[in-house]
């Protein structure tokens, strides 16, 4: 604390700098009050759990007409080519399974042949692949455009950057010259941020945030990233930018324009350090991922740097009863509903301690109408009086900044 005040003395004369500075504090009192109430894991480290509550679908579409042979061929492909990713894949007959919910993708009118597929991402959002292509066999073809769902070279470069930073503010250049200035010195302003504050953050993270910037000539290779922020690159004027952390997951909304400042990329970075129990919503821990492949190698690496390995099953248990206690859905990106169930699996012997279950593993609803349940009563039944603790110190904090910076002033003149 004393460093903050001492902070606070010299930053005393600059109207913007106190006001961020008051904030500041008030939030790494949050951060590191009492740590008898503090969580071991951070935000950062729960993005790297992967609970299966955010899948994307692929769905291949066939008929009764469609060999069985292509039919083999399109699953034992697709499988083997999502493993380790985190896309679902499921075949639905169109003539057998009329009223199937994924049908209501599926434009049958610009369907020219089967077998045909659909990308649908957690938001409900749908992406049409094309499996046929003149000069090559359906299988090339299939292998092809399942290589183009999981990759791209800004998906691969956020990941390897994820891995091993703090996080990723992501640039997505617009039209306007001096608009992607302002918008790069912002990003590159709150990293600077962010770097100076990491010390006192509730646990070290090695490497501060860093900045990646997609220009206008790597849109046409980017298509699905931009697709699952929600973006069609051939109508980007504007430049965008969004927060990205853990296992590729992007945090908070998607910013534009005048909205990429350090104010507002600062109100979701900061979340990324925190304790994963400083009284933030918990729909702020379980951002969406990216479709991206997740292979051993990183996952080798991620363990080896956070210390603990986030697939381990118990780890898995810990970080979704924490995310239970509130309800799951995501002001980023609006995905439909679904409720956590913990429930380890006693009937396996080789892993009795196994991994909580999404009850209703279907393809999410994405309509704004799904009912948002009431948090479990029987777990964290102490919360209000925890969340009241950081709230009067916060507002002890910036009371006592207040005042330091009034007698400052009061000194000039």
């Amino acid at each position: 604390m004393d460093k903050l005040f001492r902070l606070a003395m010299v930053q005393g004369h600059n109207n913007g700098a106190i006001l961020r500075l008051a904030v500041l504090v008030c939030m790494l009192s949050c951060l590191q009050t009492n740590y008898a109430f503090a969580c071991r894991y951070n935000v950062r480290e729960t993005g790297f759990v992967d609970l299966r509550i955010e899948p994307y679908y692929l769905f291949g579409y066939i008929n009764d007409e469609t060999g069985a042979d292509v039919v083999s061929r399109f699953k034992q492909v697709t499988e083997v080519g999502l493993e380790n990713s985190n896309i679902d894949f499921e075949i639905i007959n169109i003539d057998q399974q009329k009223d199937h919910p994924a049908m209501k993708f599926l434009d049958l009118q610009q369907v020219k042949s089967l077998p045909a597929a659909v990308l649908v991402s957690p938001d409900g959002q749908s992406y049409p692949v094309s499996l046929a292509e003149r000069d090559r066999t359906f299988e090339e073809t299939l292998r092809s455009a399942l290589e183009d769902i999981l990759s791209s070279p800004k998906r691969e470069e956020i990941l390897r950057q994820v891995i091993k930073t703090y996080g990723v503010v992501l640039l997505i250049e617009g039209t306007d010259d001096q608009e992607n200035i302002r918008a790069k010195k912002a990003a590159s302003d709150v990293i600077e941020l962010i770097s100076s504050q990491m010390e006192m953050m509730p646990k070290t993270i090695t490497h501060p945030p860093v900045l990646i910037v997609m220009d206008r000539k790597s849109l046409s290779n980017e298509e699905i990233l931009l697709w699952s922020l929600g973006l069609d690159g051939g109508k980007l004027s504007e430049p965008h930018a969004a927060v990205l952390y853990g296992r590729s997951r992007w945090m908070g909304p998607l910013f534009k324009g005048e909205e990429i400042d350090e104010n507002n990329l600062a109100s979701v970075l900061f979340v990324i350090g925190a304790d994963c129990e400083c009284g933030f919503d918990y729909q702020w821990l379980q951002g969406t991922m990216l479709p991206a492949r997740w292979t051993d190698k990183m996952q080798e690496q991620v363990a080896e740097s956070l210390g603990f390995d986030p697939e381990n099953p118990m780890i898995k248990m810990e970080i979704s009863s924490i995310i239970r206690r509130g309800s799951y859905s995501y002001p980023g990106v609006p995905f439909g509903y679904q409720e956590l169930v913990v429930k380890p699996d006693f009937n396996t012997v080789a892993d009795q301690n196994s991994i909580n279950e999404v009850e209703d593993t279907s393809m999410p609803d994405p309509s704004p109408d799904d009912p948002i349940s009431e948090p479990n009563p029987s777990v964290g039944q102490d919360w209000p009086f925890r969340n009241t603790i950081f709230l009067l110190v916060g507002l002890c904090v910036l009371v006592l900044t207040s005042g330091v910076v009034i007698l400052v002033r009061a000194k000039k003149t």
